[in-house]
């Protein structure tokens, strides 16, 4: 039986849809088979053959390039965090998000939706944020179709998966780049926060090699593998700045003549990202007390 390749676009009870030459191909897997005793998801890049019954079945697997459980995908290239003014943006998200970006080895993008009705001030203070922290800032408008031709292209060839907040505009997006009509978000009038439309993480391939993952409601991902000690690690421009710190494993917190800190003081270092820098590494303090 002659091999192909393939990667898993949609999972659902056992049951799963291949994305093979441009096809969508029901397909199931060998019992035998598994990948580190864990279960398949979408991403997962397979072989397949199909059967004296002409049925599509996985044979082998391909190791995966990282996998994410917070929404389940696998051998993700880019996540694109989307963000607007309206639910009210969660920075400490974002932050963690792009904190597991460079942990799973994924190229963060950050997209401000909605740009239509955003005042300059707002583009503008995420950008003074957040251009160190991710290899790039878009301005888009889902509703009028501004410079999404500029995010078609930073996705071409790759695996990208949509995360942030309900009701920021991800599905909306990803049908204008895929055609599939989902249900967009609702804004809730009692909590201002997204209403959750999509159900289940499924992959849409928007042209050859070009997949993009739609992913259910509040996409939190959880710092796991990060210790507060090195927290400091994973943001580049504090790294820049560490050589002028009195320690050398200054974690820029509680320690005397730390240069990050005077950074903060005299304002070439972000105040409101340094402040959630904080807030992260008591949290994960919190957590590596509570393990023992």
């Amino acid at each position: 039986m002659k091999m192909l390749e393939g990667k898993i676009i949609k999972a659902v009870g056992g049951f799963f849809y291949i994305s093979h030459n441009g096809k969508t191909i029901p397909a199931k897997v060998r019992k035998k088979l598994s990948y580190n005793n864990t279960e398949w998801t979408v991403g997962d890049n397979i072989g397949f053959c199909f059967d004296e019954y002409k049925k599509a079945v996985i044979e082998t697997f391909t190791k995966r390039k990282n996998i994410l459980t917070r929404p389940s995908v696998a051998n993700v290239d880019v996540a694109v965090i989307v963000i607007a003014t309206v639910p009210q943006p969660d920075f400490v998200l974002v932050d963690k998000i792009i904190l597991n970006c460079y942990i799973q080895n994924i190229q963060p993008l950050l997209v401000i939706n909605k740009c239509d009705i955003l005042q300059d001030n707002f583009i503008n203070s995420v950008k003074a944020e957040y251009n160190d922290a991710v290899s790039r800032v878009l301005t888009v408008s889902a509703e009028t179709g501004y410079n999404l031709e500029s995010l078609k292209e930073a996705l071409q060839g790759k695996t990208s998966v949509f995360c942030g907040q309900s009701a920021v505009g991800k599905t909306s997006l990803l049908n204008h780049f895929t055609q599939k009509a989902q249900r967009t978000g609702e804004i809730s009038q009692k909590s201002g926060r997204g209403k959750y439309t999509t159900r289940h993480s499924q992959i849409f391939e928007a042209e050859k090699d070009t997949y993009i993952v739609d992913t259910p409601g509040f996409s939190l991902l959880e710092l796991d593998g990060i210790k507060s000690s090195q927290l400091n690690l994973y943001y580049s421009d504090m790294v820049e700045l560490q050589s002028k710190c009195k320690y050398h494993m200054c974690t820029h917190t509680t320690e005397p003549d730390c240069f990050v800190k005077s950074c903060v003081a005299d304002g070439s270092f972000n105040k409101n990202r340094y402040e959630r820098y904080l807030a992260i590494f008591e949290e994960l303090k919190e957590a590596e007390k509570n393990k023992f």
